[in-house]
């Protein structure tokens, strides 16, 4: 998890990655000025140490002497170019434009005195701040296809419904120096602005993803080609778990990885070291894996291991439940009609990584971890039998402000979507990654949780049913090493 150092208020914004021989390079936008692009560096995926900062604001009169938005990085012939979002004063800010900067070693840039490179054509696009009180062409992001550069870019088209006009704008070059804006790539019709989209590949197939938004989702179609068209996948093309949003793809160590920014349920941070309660955070990388139908699935990043702490053991059984009191020799429980009961660990876990087969023979049931003693609190994964739905929950032990008594504090942190409905008794391999406020679960090699809350760092872990029974068959758990930047 990384978010810049500062007073307490600064804010990781939109990000680029870009891999180059055994390193991730990330570059951010830090909120709220919008005044640099920063650049950290990772050999891991998981931990940063910062470097030299790429890109500042212009100097008064430059095309982007007001703000600095949303960038990218591409290699041509030797050379880092960057493609960035470039806002001038002239408008108050109002009109978005690509601005051009040049590296030789990714830490050096130098903008293009030919600033800005591009920008919308009125013949498709809206390019006129009265229309809506801005111009939007943001977020450009290039590939590269049979030696044309082809970027796609947040733009609106110049017609149609105005609540519904955000398409992926589209412009393209050969050097990286003259640049021809193109018709729209992708005009759905259906929202207001697709933001940070890009053109990618996986197995051969090609995708376009993008942030919706208005709902604040990250959002995928597959296309025929990478022009497309682009169709929405039969599982409505959610690309990764709710609060994950304008993120990257790239392939770096023979994986697909997705890496974005990620706001806390609620838009604040539960933790009390946070450095900014209110702000979003980078988190871990999430990899992408194209499935036999074409759809994309999640799964967990395997820089994970390196963080183990030792070799992973064999989890110490129960001798009794935890609420019922109920006799037990090994991770299987079995509840009455109507009642709830958890097997739970003895000690107390921190940072972990578990796994595990896991099979819930109950209307409903999953796991508990970070459990708070005979409150009966901590962090629930709620399956329910006959829907695909996986809820992640934090119930905790709370007291009335006004009275001081006892009552609890319960909050959905996260809802997230195994590919099938869920039938009882199919086993479901299990991997549970705890680290600091970083919570990551998947289900049947699919991550389906994946999210920040550190309101509890530690507490025993546990499996419950209801009306049912449930087991856990080979568990196994490695502590994790908290992860520290530089």
């Amino acid at each position: 998890m990384y978010t810049p150092r500062g007073f307490g208020l600064s804010e990781v914004g939109d990000i680029e990655i870009f891999p180059q021989g055994d390193e991730l390079h990330l570059f951010h936008l830090t909120l709220p000025n919008h005044d640099v692009v920063q650049h950290v560096v990772s050999s891991d995926g998981l931990t940063w140490r910062p470097l030299p900062d790429a890109l500042r604001t212009g100097d008064q009169g430059a095309c982007d002497d007001d703000m600095i938005w949303t960038m990218s990085v591409s290699e041509h012939e030797g050379t880092f170019h960057m493609l960035y979002t470039a806002l001038s004063r002239a408008e108050d800010g109002m009109v978005q434009r690509t601005g051009h900067a040049t590296s030789p070693d990714l830490i050096t840039w130098t903008k293009d005195p030919h600033n800005p490179v591009a920008q919308p054509d009125g013949r498709w696009y809206e390019d006129d701040p009265a229309t809506t009180n801005m111009v939007s062409w943001r977020d450009p992001k290039p590939v590269l296809v049979d030696g044309t550069w082809h970027a796609a870019v947040n733009a609106r088209e110049n017609s149609g419904p105005m609540l519904r006009r955000g398409c992926v704008g589209h412009f393209t070059s050969t050097d990286f120096q003259t640049w021809e804006v193109q018709p729209p790539l992708f005009a759905p019709g259906r929202f207001w602005d697709l933001e940070c989209p890009q053109i990618f590949t996986i197995g051969g197939s090609w995708y376009l993803t993008a942030g919706i938004m208005e709902e604040r989702t990250q959002r995928y179609w597959i296309g025929e080609s990478h022009l497309g068209p682009w169709r929405q996948p039969a599982n409505g093309g959610i690309l990764a778990p709710k609060g994950h949003y304008a993120g990257r793809i790239a392939h770096c160590r023979g994986q697909d990885i997705y890496l974005c920014w990620h706001l806390p349920p609620g838009g604040k941070a539960d933790w009390n070291n946070a450095g900014n309660p209110h702000g979003k955070y980078v988190v871990a990388p999430l990899t992408l894996r194209r499935r036999a139908d074409g759809t994309l699935a999640c799964t967990s990043f395997d820089g994970w291991a390196s963080h183990a702490a030792n070799e992973p053991t064999q989890l110490t059984a129960p001798g009794r439940s935890f609420y019922r009191g109920a006799p037990a020799g090994d991770w299987r429980l079995a509840t009455e009609s109507g009642e709830l009961d958890l097997l739970a660990t003895a000690e107390e876990l921190g940072d972990f990584l578990l796994t595990g087969t896991l099979i819930v023979e109950a209307p409903v049931g999953g796991f508990g971890f970070r459990l708070e003693g005979e409150s009966g609190g901590g962090y629930f994964l709620e399956l329910e039998a006959g829907t695909d739905r996986v809820s992640l929950q934090k119930w905790l032990h709370a007291t009335e402000p006004w009275t001081d008594r006892p009552t609890y504090a319960w909050h959905e942190l996260q809802r997230g979507r195994l590919q099938r409905r869920f039938e009882p008794g199919t086993p479901l391999p299990l991997q549970v990654i705890a680290n600091g406020p970083y919570i990551e679960i998947s289900l049947n090699g699919e991550v389906v949780i994946a999210t920040l809350s550190g309101e509890r760092t530690e507490g025993q872990f546990g499996i419950w049913a209801e009306s049912g029974s449930v087991a856990l068959t080979d568990p196994q758990l490695a502590p994790l090493q908290p992860l520290q930047h530089r």
